[in-house]
């Protein structure tokens, strides 16, 4: 499996999303969608206060494919995940997206796995 390609690409806030967020839970990540094919995670961290947060995500292995520092209240950040369409519906995949708050350093840890589902519908029409 070619997960050592994956990489992991942020996109600029101003992106059109359709998950809202939710302000009764601290933090968030939410799969919004695709683009050029890739998926893409929307984090919210809902902090009324400007808190500084280390964030990191890692492959299967515990490998840190990206990591960044990010500071302010309120914070969005959208995650597009390079990742070609064999190695994402493989069970093998999977990452994790690790949010460590700067002043407690509590950590929250998402997982996030692929599944893959085949629909087939028929219709019958009398002629």
């Amino acid at each position: 499996m070619a997960i050592a390609l994956l990489a992991v690409c942020t996109i600029g806030t101003s992106t059109n999303t359709f998950a809202a967020k939710n302000p009764n839970e601290p933090m968030e990540l939410k799969y919004i969608g695709k683009t050029n094919n890739q998926p893409v995670f929307q984090l919210n961290l809902n902090n009324p206060q400007a808190s500084e947060y280390f964030i990191s995500i890692k492959d299967e292995s515990g490998r840190v494919l990206y990591s960044e520092k990010v500071k302010g209240e309120n914070v969005t950040r959208n995650y597009r995940i390079d990742v070609n369409e064999f190695d994402l519906s493989s069970p093998d995949f999977g990452i994790s997206v690790e949010v460590t708050t700067a002043k407690s350093r509590k950590t929250e840890v998402f997982h996030v796995k692929s599944t893959a589902h085949v629909v087939e519908n028929f219709e019958v029409a009398k002629l």
